[in-house]
């Protein structure tokens, strides 16, 4: 499954519209694997879409009609599938019978027969290099000589030090004609949670959370033993099992879990005798329930050999799990040499999943400290833990370490790998109002007012943080508004040497494109001087993250069609521009249908290379632009990426007092990309 994440994060990179496919499907059971690859990226399709032949039909079809016959179902479902979607991902299915039966491997065959090369999966549990070696010669030989191409080889659940030295010596690898990695065995992905043992045992809820079903289990544990030696030897994410008349042994759990000095369970289990309903109100009636209980009416000894057979699944919404395996892909597979390989198939189309997934990777490339001072909003830590599993920035929290430890622990995050920034600590305190009466004594500012702003206002700490160097960038705005966020960083951190002022913009992610909007957060009406600056800092923005600048100054006329100082403002810029980037294609005054809409373009600038195929927007005044922007976001179903600050010495960015954890997310990758490159 790891590989199945993986490689669909880099298909999003090049292609629109994916469709999953798989070729024989058990549908009479759930199928984990393709739900959590449509829910994580977003899929349109729905589970019946992705099943091909189901295995009860194929066993009749070989039986009755032949090998010939099956080929035929499945292939005919592929091409359906095909002339809807760009790219069809198929995922094999264990069919250990049907292999018998045929003496081949039918994934294998399946592959051939719908032109698809294989991307191999084999285990290196506790195996060598040169294990290694014999496995991947071994299974390139079969595959070849079942007449499928090889897409890649992946060496899975290896040794860390096996994983680290394939990295080390990648270039062992390069006399073959495909990629071969390996996938270290990760702790996390090898969790069961508690809906995996809903899944598979006849438990049901007694009192619990809804986030709380994602609980990881380290072990299981039989409460047979007396509450106080329960609570010495139980170990954090052990699942505890015991029968339902120990009452004492659930008060005492969820005690222990409610206090800072106890052991945070995984789950506790009651089984046999339906629980009291007084036990049952008890809990209900606590604000929140720390540990979940369950219930089943088997005996506690039936239950722990089945519970111990049960195989961890990446379920939908597991973001722990998901995000885990994304950094693992990204930090061990191949790449280079799978993008190549799709190189050699895709037909590139820039979608918005392909933008985000190019933020990641460029953010990864040289990892900066990015700063978030509100952590008391839950999506603020949620988004921290996640950017830490995917490996692409390093966090900086403003806070207290304890309430930090607490809200993590209450939210069920990893945040061990964040640097931590206490507002409170006396020394930091001086040497930040120091730093700030320095920096605005020339405007009236005492060392007093110095102190008193700096410990009043989290977001002026973080921001002489940033102008301390103790991080590369700043991510505010998820509580405060937007000029609780830009004022210190106008103030302290100042704009670029060479820009007058600063500005924003916004990444559009349309289906099949991103375009860049500016300005549409800060400019009010700015002078023809002030729009060609803006113009310059959001096609610098657009060149960083990998848009090819095509310049639209807006106006409401084309050409010389229309006469005013509106007009004639946003035609001195467009000169401005020109002069100071003759290498920029640009258009100017021009209007919006005609700068996207090449029908529109043939009639209005006919001879503009940018009319109808500009990527950057550049809107007359903040009316205009913050109008057009929510008003191209509601009525497409656009993503609006911003606002995204330019023209500061070090990167500070706001978010929507309503922005979602990807939201978040996708705003600290730019702060690190913007964090990238040196100060001007």
């Amino acid at each position: 499954m790891v590989l199945a994440l993986g490689l669909m994060e880099l298909l999003r990179r090049h292609y629109g519209r994916i469709a999953l496919y798989r070729p024989l499907a058990f549908r009479h059971k759930s199928d984990s694997d393709i739900e959590t690859l449509l829910a994580t990226f977003g899929l349109s399709q729905s589970l019946e879409e992705t099943q091909g032949v189901a295995v009860e039909e194929a066993e009749r079809l070989l039986a009755e009609e032949g090998i010939e016959a099956l080929l035929e179902r499945v292939v005919e479902g592929y091409e359906a599938l095909r002339e809807r979607y760009d790219f069809v991902l198929c995922l094999g299915s264990r069919i250990e019978a049907l292999n018998r039966t045929l003496g081949m491997d039918l994934n294998i065959e399946l592959a051939k027969n719908l032109s698809a090369p294989v991307a191999g999966v084999f285990s290196m549990e506790d195996r060598s290099w040169e294990d290694l070696e014999e496995n991947a010669a071994l299974w390139s030989r079969a595959i070849r000589q079942q007449g499928a191409e090889i897409f890649l080889l992946c060496a899975n659940h290896c040794m860390p030090e096996l994983a680290e030295r394939a990295v080390r010596e990648q270039e062992a690898f390069d006399r073959y004609d495909f990629p071969l990695f390996c996938l270290p065995r990760s702790r996390e992905l090898e969790r069961l949670t508690i809906t995996d043992l809903m899944e598979n045992l006849p438990l049901e809820w007694l009192a619990a959370e809804e986030r709380q079903k994602e609980n990881a289990i380290d072990g299981f544990r039989l409460g047979s033993m007396g509450l106080e030696r329960l609570l010495e030897e139980v170990q954090p994410h052990e699942f505890i099992i015991t029968s339902s008349d120990r009452s004492d042994l659930a008060t005492g759990v969820m005690l222990s879990a409610l206090s800072a000095a106890g052991t945070f369970g995984s789950g506790l289990l009651l089984c046999g005798k339906r629980p009291a309903e007084a036990l049952i109100r008890l809990l209900e009636g606590l604000d929140e329930i720390p540990v979940p209980l369950l219930y089943s009416s088997r005996h506690e000894h039936e239950l722990i050999p089945r519970a111990l057979e049960i195989k961890p699944t990446i379920r939908p919404g597991n973001r722990r799990k998901i995000d885990t395996a994304l950094g693992l892909f990204a930090e061990y597979a191949d790449r280079r040499r799978i993008e190549e390989r799709l190189d050699t198939m895709r037909q590139e189309i820039v979608t918005p999943t392909m933008f985000r997934y190019r933020l990641f990777e460029r953010a990864r490339q040289d990892l900066k400290t990015i700063i978030l001072p509100e952590i008391e909003d839950e999506r603020i830590l949620t988004a921290a833990d996640r950017l830490l599993r995917r490996k692409v920035v390093r966090i900086l929290l403003v806070g207290g370490q304890e309430e930090i430890a607490r809200r993590a622990k209450k939210l069920g995050l990893d945040l061990g790998d964040v640097e931590i920034l206490d507002p409170t600590d006396a020394h930091l305190r001086e040497r930040f109002a120091e730093l700030y009466y320095e920096r605005r004594k020339a405007k009236g500012v005492t060392r007093e007012i110095a102190m008193d702003r700096v410990s009043a206002n989290k977001t002026l700490f973080a921001t002489m943080a940033l102008y301390d160097g103790r991080g590369d960038g700043l991510v505010s705005g998820a509580i405060h508004s937007t000029r609780d966020t830009i004022s210190p960083a106008l103030q302290v951190i100042k704009t670029a040497e060479g820009y007058p002022i600063a500005s924003s913009c916004f990444f559009m992610c349309l289906p099949t494109r991103v375009l860049v909007y500016a300005d549409c957060a800060v400019n009010l009406d700015p002078t023809a001087q002030e729009l060609a600056v803006i113009a310059q800092q959001t096609v610098e923005t657009a060149e960083k993250f990998g848009i090819e600048p095509r310049v639209a100054m807006l106006s409401y006329s084309t050409g010389d069609s229309g006469k005013g100082a509106d007009v004639e403002k946003v035609r001195k810029a467009t000169e401005i521009l020109k002069n100071k980037r003759p290498d920029l294609p640009v258009a100017g005054p021009i209007q919006y249908d005609a700068a996207i809409d090449p029908a529109v373009a043939r009639i209005k600038m006919p001879d503009n290379p940018v009319a109808g195929h500009a990527t950057v927007f550049i809107f007359p005044d903040l009316d205009t632009g913050n109008i057009a922007y929510k008003a191209v976001q509601r009525s497409s179903g656009a993503v609006a990426v911003g606002p995204v600050m330019q023209g500061l010495r070090k990167p500070v960015n706001d978010l929507s007092r309503g922005c979602t954890v990807d939201d978040i997310i996708d705003t600290v990758a730019i702060t690190a990309i913007q964090a990238q490159e040196p100060a001007r």
